[in-house]
C-alpha cells in the first residue's frame, strides 16, 4: 500500500506516511477501540430494554441411607409442610429432572414485567419405582408512579450511552483531523474519543506551538543541504587560499582560520546527520508504530523551492576546480617557471580537455532566465501586500538580478574567442605565457559560475510566497464554535449536567409502586394439567413516605455544584479558544512579515559572499622588484568565512519562518474545525474562509446571534425543590 524505492526503502511522503500511520500507529487503534467500547455500552443499555429470555435445565441424584434423619419440606400442592421421618430403614434413590424458561421485559414507562415456567421430573428407584411430575407458570409487574417514573428517568442510562457514543463519533472526526497535523507536523492537539463521555474543560492550542513531524523531517534534510553546500564551498574556496597562500598573497593565519572552520563545518554536518537519523527512528517507531529499522525515503517535493543551488552548478564547480588542479600541477623548474618537460602537445591536450567546460557553463546560464521569469511572474502578488519603501527595495533587488544576468552573459560570450586565441598562439615559446592565460580563463570561467549560482539563488529565493490568511480573530472564533467538534462534545456535556439535576431531583420524592404478581401450577401429575383453582394472583400497592432523604439529598446538591462547575468549565474553554485563536492569528500575521525579514537577509547575505568572492579573486597588485609578493588584506579570507557562515544561517532562517508559517497555517485550519479530510483522512485543501457568515447568509443582520450563547448562570424558577412553578426544559446547546 506504499511506494518502494531503492533498496526497499519506503518513499515516504505525507499522504504514504498517513496510509502507514492508520495501519500501524497504536494511537489511532486506541482511539478505534475506544470508540467500539462506546458503541458495546449502547448495545447494552438497549438490551437491557429489550425482551430476555434465559433457558436452562438441571440433573440431580438423591440418595438417601437407611439411617437418614427426619427432613422437613414444603409442599406446595397443600400449602403445608410435610415432615419425613427418618431412621426407618428404608434406603431412598431419586433422581429429579427440572427446567425453566423466563422471559423479562422493562418499559419506557420504567416498569418491570417478569414471566416464567418451569417443571420437573422426579424418578423414585426404590419400592415401588414411582414418579412424580409438576409444572408451574408465573408472572410479575411492578410500575412505579413518582418519582419521575416514565421516559426521562427509565431512559436516562439508554439515553447518555447514546450521547456518549455520539460525542465519540465526533471526537474521532475531530482526532482524524489531529492526527492529519501529527503525522504532517507533530502535533495532535485533540483529546480523541472517551468512553464515559467528555467533560467541559477542552484543549485549544496554547499559543505556542513548533515544527515537527514530516515537515521537521524535511527541515532538517534541507539544514543539511545548506550545511553541505556551505562546506563545499568552503573547500573550493580553501583550495584557491592555499594556491595563494603558496603564491606568497596571503598570509598563514588567515589559511588556518579557514581551514579550521572547515573542520568545526565538517563536525556540524556529523552532528546534523546523527540528529536526523534519531528524529527518523522516532518518527517510525512513536508516530507511525513501525520498527526504527525500517527504511525510508523522504519526498522532499515541498522544499524543492528551496534549493537555490542546483545540484549541476555545484557538479561543474567541481569539475572546473578539477581542471585548475590538473594545470596548477604541471612541473616547475627551480625559478617557479614551467618545467621545459611541459611539452607543447601536453598543453594542447590540457586545452582541448577544458574546451567542453564552455558549453557546460552555457548550460548553467541557460538555467537562470526560467527563474528569473517565474520571479517576475510571482513579483506582482508580492507586491501588493508591500510598502511603496518595500516595493521600491524589491524592485532594486530584481533590476540588479537581471544586471548581473547580463554582465554574465556578455563575459561568457567571449569564453570561447579566448579559447581559440590560446589554441592559436600556442607554440614553443608562449608555453608558459599560454599557462598562464589558461590559468586566468578556468579562473574567469570559475567566476561566472559562481556568480550565476548566486543569481540563481537569488531569483528563486524571490520566488518563495506564502498563503496570505485574512481572517479577523472575531470571525476566528464564531468559526470555530460552530464547526468544531470538542465544542459541540462540550455543550452537550453541559445539557448532561444540566439534565442530571432533574433527575436527582426526581429521586427526593416518595416512592409509589404498582405491584401485580400470580402464578398457575398443575394438578396432577401431568406437566400440562393447568386448572383454574391451583392459580394464585395478587395486586397492590407499595407506598415510601420521603422521610429519609439525606444521600438523595446530597446527589441532588452534587449535581448542582456539578452544573455550575461544567459551566465555568465551559465559559474557560471559549476563553482558552478564544486567545490561543487570537495568539494564532499574531503569529501568523508576524511569521509573515518575517519571512520577508529573512528574505531580506539571505538577499544581503549573498551581496556579502559575491562581494568577498569577487576581493579574492583579484589580482594582487605586482610587487616591486626585489620585494616580497603583495598581499590581500588582513581579513580578506576572513570576511569571506564570516560572509559563508552568514549565508547558511540566513538560509536556514528563512526555511524555518517558512515552515513555521506553513505549520501555523495548518494548525489555525485545524483549530477552527474546518479541516476536510478525504476517507483516506488526507487533507482537502480549500479556499480559507476571509470572514464568519452567518447562517442566514451574508445578508443577515450583524447583531443576529447565530451560535449558541453562554450557559445561564443561575437556575431558572421551578428547578430548586421549594418551588412552585414546574422545572424548565434544558437549554438548547
Amino acid at each position: 500500500y506504499v511506494e518502494l524505492g531503492e533498496g526497499d526503502a519506503v518513499r515516504l511522503d505525507v499522504e504514504s506516511a498517513l496510509r502507514l500511520a492508520y495501519v500501524h500507529s497504536p494511537n489511532h487503534q486506541s482511539q478505534l477501540e475506544t470508540l467500539y467500547l462506546s458503541a458495546l455500552d449502547v448495545t447494552e443499555e438497549r438490551f437491557r430494554l429489550d425482551t430476555q429470555f434465559f433457558a436452562g435445565s438441571g440433573l440431580d441424584y438423591v440418595h438417601d441411607g437407611k439411617l437418614n434423619p427426619p427432613s422437613i419440606a414444603f409442599d406446595d400442592t397443600t400449602g403445608k409442610y410435610v415432615i419425613s421421618p427418618g431412621g426407618d430403614g428404608a434406603e431412598s434413590n431419586r433422581v429429579t429432572l427440572g427446567s425453566s424458561a423466563t422471559a423479562q421485559r422493562r418499559f419506557a414507562t420504567a416498569g418491570q414485567l417478569l414471566a416464567g415456567f418451569a417443571n420437573s421430573f422426579v424418578f423414585e428407584f426404590t419400592g415401588g419405582d414411582a414418579n412424580l411430575t409438576a409444572s408451574l407458570a408465573n408472572f410479575s409487574l411492578i410500575q412505579p408512579l413518582l418519582r419521575g417514573a416514565g421516559r426521562d428517568i427509565a431512559l436516562e442510562q439508554l439515553t447518555r450511552s447514546e450521547r456518549n457514543l455520539l460525542g465519540s463519533l465526533r471526537a474521532y472526526g475531530q482526532f482524524r483531523q489531529g492526527f492529519y497535523t501529527n503525522v504532517a507536523i507533530g502535533e495532535l492537539g485533540v483529546v480523541g474519543p472517551q468512553r464515559n463521555g467528555s467533560g467541559t474543560n477542552l484543549q485549544s492550542f496554547s499559543g505556542f506551538g513548533g515544527v515537527g513531524g514530516y515537515v521537521g523531517l524535511l527541515q532538517q534534510l534541507q539544514q543539511i543541504r545548506n550545511t553541505r553546500d556551505n562546506l563545499n564551498l568552503q573547500l573550493r574556496t580553501l583550495e584557491q587560499l592555499e594556491f595563494r597562500l603558496d603564491a606568497g598573497s596571503i598570509n598563514l593565519e588567515q589559511v588556518d582560520r579557514f581551514r579550521q572552520s572547515v573542520e568545526a563545518e565538517k563536525a556540524r554536518l556529523l552532528r546534523a546527520n546523527n540528529s536526523l537519523q534519531l528524529s527518523l527512528d522516532q518518527y517510525k517507531t512513536q508516530t507511525l508504530g513501525l520498527p526504527p529499522d525500517l527504511k525510508l525515503e523522504l519526498d522532499d517535493t515541498l522544499l524543492q523551492q528551496f534549493q537555490l543551488v542546483s545540484q549541476n552548478a555545484t557538479a561543474l564547480l567541481d569539475t572546473i576546480v578539477d581542471a585548475q588542479q590538473r594545470v596548477g600541477q604541471l612541473p616547475e623548474d627551480e625559478n617557479g617557471d614551467l618545467a621545459d618537460e611541459v611539452t607543447v602537445a601536453m598543453i594542447e591536450q590540457l586545452l582541448t580537455d577544458v574546451t567542453p567546460l564552455v558549453e557546460l557553463v552555457g548550460m548553467q546560464l541557460a538555467t537562470l532566465p526560467p527563474d528569473l521569469e517565474r520571479m517576475e511572474e510571482i513579483a506582482k502578488a508580492r507586491e501588493e501586500d508591500m510598502l511603496d519603501i518595500d516595493r521600491k527595495l524589491f524592485q532594486r533587488d530584481r533590476d540588479e538580478l537581471r544586471k548581473k544576468y547580463s554582465d554574465l552573459l556578455a563575459e561568457y560570450r567571449t569564453a570561447p574567442n579566448v579559447m581559440k586565441e590560446l589554441k592559436s598562439w600556442l607554440d614553443e615559446e608562449s608555453r608558459a605565457a599560454t599557462v598562464d592565460d589558461l590559468i586566468d580563463w578556468l579562473r574567469g570561467l570559475r567566476r561566472i559560475v559562481e556568480r550565476s549560482v548566486l543569481v540563481q539563488a537569488g531569483a528563486r529565493l524571490e520566488s518563495v510566497t506564502v498563503d496570505p490568511v485574512a481572517l479577523r480573530s472575531p470571525d476566528a472564533f464564531q468559526i470555530a464554535l460552530g464547526n468544531r467538534l470538542d465544542f459541540m462534545n462540550g455543550r452537550a456535556a453541559l445539557v448532561d449536567s444540566w439534565r442530571l439535576i432533574q433527575f436527582n431531583r426526581d429521586a427526593l420524592q416518595s416512592v409509589l409502586n404498582v405491584t401485580a404478581d400470580g402464578n398457575v401450577q398443575t394438578s396432577k401429575n401431568n406437566p400440562l394439567s393447568f386448572r383454574a383453582p391451583t392459580t394464585n394472583l395478587q395486586l397492590g400497592l407499595e407506598f415510601d413516605a420521603p422521610i429519609t432523604r439525606l444521600i438523595e439529598r446530597n446527589d441532588y446538591r452534587e449535581a448542582l455544584i456539578n452544573y455550575q462547575r461544567s459551566r465555568r468549565g465551559y465559559i474557560q474553554s471559549r476563553d482558552a479558544l478564544n486567545q490561543g485563536l487570537r495568539a494564532l492569528l499574531r503569529q501568523i500575521d508576524q511569521l509573515r512579515q518575517e519571512v520577508e525579514i529573512q528574505r531580506r537577509a539571505v538577499t544581503i547575505a549573498i551581496r556579502r559572499v559575491d562581494f568577498t568572492q569577487a576581493l579574492l579573486d583579484a589580482p594582487v597588485a605586482p610587487a616591486a622588484p626585489g620585494a616580497l609578493p603583495n598581499q590581500f588584506g588582513p581579513t580578506a579570507a576572513i570576511d569571506l568565512l564570516a560572509a559563508l557562515s552568514s549565508l547558511r544561517d540566513s538560509q536556514n532562517s528563512f526555511l524555518r519562518v517558512w515552515l513555521e508559517y506553513y505549520t501555523a497555517r495548518l494548525r489555525l485550519v485545524r483549530e477552527l474545525g474546518i479541516m476536510e479530510l478525504s476517507p483516506a483522512g488526507e487533507w482537502i485543501e480549500n479556499e480559507f474562509p476571509a470572514a464568519f457568515e452567518p447562517a442566514g447568509g451574508a445578508d443577515a443582520a450583524e447583531d443576529t446571534d447565530e451560535l449558541p450563547s453562554l450557559p445561564p448562570a443561575e437556575l431558572p424558577p421551578g428547578i430548586l425543590p421549594d418551588a412552585d412553578n414546574p422545572a424548565p426544559a434544558a437549554p438548547a446547546m
